[in-house]
């Protein structure tokens, strides 16, 4: 608490400073607490209630000097984030941006191209924070180029990772140069990025640096835009690769056309062995220096989120196609005031992998693992998803918003979703449909209303969903109910009530309710939830 009463002081001196001429003040606030209660009908345990929060707090002179701090607080946090149990200031830095010139000393966040080599960010959600606690250069030397420069370490829960990453980013636009009147725009990058781990290990002689990189490609004109990146990695044996000595690639392929009502998106990937961390022996959402790219459509829907895609470094190939059409107005199929469809397919595989001497040695601790063949896909599909969706305004006051989405997700590979006692891991095949109306009674003053239905034999078979959402201009109330009444033990319902407040930049939420057991993922990076049953309260602000 010693901490708590050095920032408020710090918060009280930041906000009398403010008046002075050229200094800003600003900053933001979250508090989340909830309360748990032992229920056997979903395996909810009792536990202490707990209380996470953080302040943000920026002090900026002129505009070109910013200091920033963040203070956190975590009392008895949920299973799976009991590391950041305590408080302390987590986060603090100092920028300076001027003449072409952007240096940051402390922690920061920021990624090269895609992030498949390097990603620094929070999520407080995931329990994702890997900030990098060290130096940044941004440099402009002139139109066209900019360049990036870091060092530093990982954040590690209240601690930092031993591992030293460096980095160096560069980016030119070909047009600033060369294609100066050409109707197509073209762009190159490139990134390095090595890390230095000291080699402690009692069996194998283990790689201190290594070393990875990569370029990338834009190319546009007109309403055509393709993306590459291909990236490589050295040999990186770690606790998440068990420790083979195979060197790591990706790459990263997505074409896209767009006009008036029109849009088509195509992309690809395929990974091999690219986990990077700056902690060989870390594991779940630890010391992470690259983010890998989910190639799949990030679900909002609550049925539609029960078997998600979970990211496999170790090894996926996939790809997604998009596209968004406008039904014209007055069309036979749009009516009078047309229509919006959408259609979303992505499936995913595992990649082959073959080794000539002896394929009992395939992926073995030690050895270089495994061969792959660039080109070819793996025998076993990990998953498909297919979402059509189609939006309908029937009048000036009526919305609505129906979609179908199948599903197919291999959890004997994936191994993600809990399996009853004796049961074991099964391919999941599921259909689900969603009917979501939104009814304007005036401005700021609408109800919403959802119904969802999840068809599968697998795991626990069937779900239902029901919600009445209520927003009247400041306040918003909702009443929800998932009943698992395909459940071959005992159909459960997991009802919730929610309501809330919201003024300008703060919003106050107030919950009760169940919570199944479960993933919460975002981008394919996943963290299991327990389930519970208790009160919760949320708070936003910013100023």
């Amino acid at each position: 608490m010693k901490k708590l009463f050095i920032f408020t002081l710090t918060l009280f001196f930041y906000s009398n400073i403010e008046s002075q001429n050229n200094l800003s003040f600003s900053g933001d606030l979250q508090i989340s607490g909830q309360t748990f209660q032992e229920d056997f009908s979903i395996g909810a345990e009792k536990r202490e209630p707990n209380l996470n929060s953080y302040l943000n707090l920026y002090l900026g002179y002129k505009d070109y000097l910013k200091i920033g701090t963040r203070l956190e607080l975590y009392k008895n946090p949920i299973p799976g984030f009991e590391e950041y149990e305590g408080e302390g200031i987590a986060h603090k830095f100092i920028q300076f941006q001027k003449w072409n010139l952007d240096i940051t000393i402390g922690n920061f966040y920021d990624q090269f191209g895609s992030g498949v080599l390097f990603r620094s960010y929070f999520d407080p959600n995931l329990g994702v924070d890997n900030s990098v606690n060290g130096a940044r250069i941004k440099y402009r030397p002139s139109s066209g180029i900019d360049l990036m420069a870091i060092i530093g370490k990982q954040r590690n829960y209240w601690e930092q990772g031993d591992g030293v990453i460096k980095g160096f980013d560069a980016q030119i636009y070909l047009n600033d140069y060369i294609f100066k009147k050409s109707e197509t725009t073209i762009s190159l990058g490139g990134s390095f990025v090595t890390k230095y781990q000291k080699d402690n290990d009692p069996f194998f002689i283990l790689p201190e640096n290594v070393g990875a990189w990569s370029g990338r490609m834009n190319i546009s004109k007109g309403r055509w835009n393709f993306d590459s990146e291909y990236a490589y990695k050295i040999n990186d044996p770690s606790f998440t690769n068990n420790y083979i000595y195979k060197n790591g690639n990706s790459l990263i392929l997505s074409g896209s056309y767009s006009k008036k009502g029109l849009g088509l998106v195509l992309s690809g990937k395929r990974v091999d062995n690219m986990n990077f961390r700056s902690d060989r022996d870390a594991t779940l959402q630890q010391l992470n220096i690259n983010f890998l790219t989910s190639l799949n459509k990030q679900q909002s829907y609550s049925l539609a989120t029960i078997y998600p895609y979970v990211t496999q470094p170790n090894g996926e190939t996939g790809m997604q196609f998009d596209c968004f059409y406008k039904i014209p107005k007055k069309s036979k199929l749009g009516g009078i005031h047309g229509a919006e469809l959408n259609l979303n397919f992505s499936n995913c595989f595992t990649i082959n992998k073959t080794n000539s001497s002896d394929s009992e040695l395939i992926g073995q601790p030690g050895t270089l693992g495994y061969d792959s063949d660039f080109l070819e896909f793996g025998n076993d599909k990990l998953f498909q998803e297919i979402n059509i969706g189609i939006k309908k305004k029937i009048n000036k006051k009526l919305k609505l918003h129906t979609t179908y989405i199948n599903v197919f997700n291999n959890d004997k590979i994936l191994k993600a979703q809990k399996v009853l006692e004796g049961e074991e891991h099964e391919k999941i095949f599921c259909n689900i449909f969603i009917l979501e109306s939104e009814y304007k009674i005036k401005s700021r003053y609408t109800i919403k209303s959802e119904i969802q239905h999840l068809q599968t034999k697998q795991h626990f078979g069937n779900w239902g969903m029901g919600l009445i959402e209520a927003n009247l201009k400041n306040f918003f109330f909702s009443i929800q109910d998932l009943y698992n009444y395909g459940n071959p033990i005992s159909p459960t319902h997991y009802y919730s009530i929610t309501t809330g407040f919201i003024k300008n930049s703060n919003r106050l939420e107030l919950r009760y309710g169940k919570v199944r057991a479960g993933l919460f993922c975002v981008g394919g990076i996943c963290r299991e939830v327990p389930a519970s049953n208790g009160f919760s309260i949320n708070i936003t602000s910013s100023f």
